[in-house]
């Protein structure tokens, strides 16, 4: 562990010593698709490993800094069939792995488990470290998560539920008509993550794009409908420790960014984060931390410990803030988050409170001082691109340090590099978060490829950004697709 760290943290976590050596009792073993999101806990912990199923260009760089396995790299036809944590589970490479090991060790899921998944770590004999299905009943579903809004007297949209089979007997005019404005629907009791979760229908288009998919859709038996509040869509991240709920910045979500798009139907995509544009008030910020609070306290009468994340719609005009959902797992923004925070270098990143809850250590430390440490924020942003139209990876790309200049958007590759400290000015960004190999095939039912970090603003709002990044964005994602024939 680098002595900044030691000597930055220990001034806010005093037993920051005895912490870290609990923690290092047995190797903790973080299982996921790829690599980059879990990277954060190997800054500190030395005895960390990740077992990745991708093997992205990003394990030349990440190798430097954690020990990484990966499935596709040395089985590459098992990690191709490999879709869900059950799947891993069950692959006889992932459990030969497991078998390998000389040392204890504990695995460490960042996603909500289910109930199957759970019996087969049970029945494996493995110990691992997550939140049990039963702690997250209140809030995994979209439906439950707004009675709980109601239960604890949150602000919550106006709802409208329909079983499935009312549902697709209406027309875009008649649920239009509700609240004569644009409608949110989704899938009320079955959780669908990505871009087919949720169906914006502002025009009669989009109602057809929904009615495609749900109509066929045999996992669910309700709806939920709400009103469009259009504005900034947002989000805030919890922690659950013994010494109460720690809370993140609000941060801008980008959504449906049409460079990064290019081309694919507006349907909800979510994309990156600008923890630097802050169009809302410091009234806004606080309603939203007592509303994680709030949230996180029931969540810990459940059992449930350490991360979660709350996602909002704010509307500037009106000067309101909806929560919309409860993502209880680590989110797509902690890993940006966390570099940022370690960046700052005052307090230990998130992930340090998440593993100590998890490992339920009790050690003291200065809530107030980390809970402030955490809301420090400098100029940073990223963006995905998606791989739609992208079938196979043909351009040789490196995971590292690029420039450009408005003058000059043509990629320029700089050197190696997977942080934030990598970066000299703002005219450079990372290209990283499992960029594929050359000639690795790219799966069409994923809603991004690979991550662009820049160390400044780039959005002008949730769904525009900087024309600059616009044209580097759009210009690349050219090139990705250039001579590709769908598979």
């Amino acid at each position: 562990m680098d002595q900044n760290f030691v000597r930055s943290w220990k001034r806010s976590v005093p037993g920051l010593e005895t912490i870290l050596e609990r923690m290092q009792k047995k190797t903790i073993i973080a299982v996921g698709g790829t690599p980059y999101p879990r990277i954060t806990p190997a800054l500190f912990l030395e005895n960390y490993t990740i077992y990745s199923v991708k093997d992205p260009v990003d394990n030349d760089l990440l190798r430097n800094y954690a020990n990484i396995f990966s499935l596709e790299e040395k089985f590459p036809k098992a990690a191709a069939k490999i879709h869900s944590t059950s799947y891993l589970l069950g692959n006889y490479a992932f459990q030969a792995f497991l078998k390998s090991r000389h040392n204890p060790f504990r695995l460490i899921f960042y996603q909500a488990l289910s109930q199957s998944v759970v019996k087969v770590l049970e029945q494996l004999g493995v110990e691992w470290l997550g939140n049990k299905p039963e702690t997250i009943e209140d809030v995994y579903l979209k439906g439950k998560f707004r009675e709980l809004l109601k239960k604890l007297e949150l602000p919550h949209l106006p709802d409208w539920k329909l079983s499935k089979e009312e549902f697709l007997t209406k027309n875009f005019e008649e649920l239009h008509q509700h609240w004569q404005s644009p409608v949110v629907v989704q899938r009320a009791d079955f959780d669908v993550n990505g871009e087919q979760g949720t169906f914006f229908l502002r025009k009669e288009e989009d109602w057809h794009h929904a009615y495609e998919i749900l109509s066929k859709d045999t996992r669910y038996t309700e709806v939920q409908i709400c009103p469009l509040i259009e504005g900034h869509s947002v989000s805030m991240l919890g922690c659950i420790t013994h010494l109460g709920v720690l809370t993140s910045t609000l941060q801008l979500q980008l959504i449906d960014v049409p460079e990064a798009l290019h081309g694919q139907l507006h349907t909800g995509v979510f994309l990156g984060h600008d923890w630097t544009f802050q169009g809302w008030t410091d009234k806004t910020e606080e309603i939203a931390r007592q509303t994680v609070e709030s949230i996180g306290e029931s969540l810990a009468k459940k059992g449930f410990r350490g991360v979660f994340g709350i996602d909002f719609v704010y509307n500037p005009e009106r000067n309101e803030l909806f929560p919309l959902e409860c993502n209880p797992r680590f989110t797509a923004a902690l890993p940006m988050y966390s570099l940022m925070t370690t960046s700052i270098n005052k307090v230990p990143p998130i992930e340090f409170f998440h593993l100590m809850a998890q490992l339920d250590i009790k050690e003291d430390f200065d809530f107030h001082a980390v809970n402030e440490g955490l809301k420090e924020r400098i100029p940073l942003s990223h963006i995905s691109l998606t791989p739609k139209g992208i079938y196979e990876m043909k351009v040789n790309l490196a995971a590292g340090v690029y420039s450009f200049s408005p003058e000059n958007p043509a990629l320029r590759y700089e050197r190696p590099g997977a942080f934030l400290w990598d970066l000299k000015n703002d005219s450079e960004f990372l290209m990283i978060d499992s960029v594929p190999r050359l000639g690795t095939k790219v799966a069409q039912d994923t809603p991004t490829l690979f991550r662009l970090i820049f160390p400044r603003s780039i959005a002008s709002s949730s769904f525009s950004i900087d024309p600059h990044i616009g044209q580097l964005i759009t210009g690349l994602s050219t090139l990705l697709r250039k001579d590709q024939n769908a598979a």
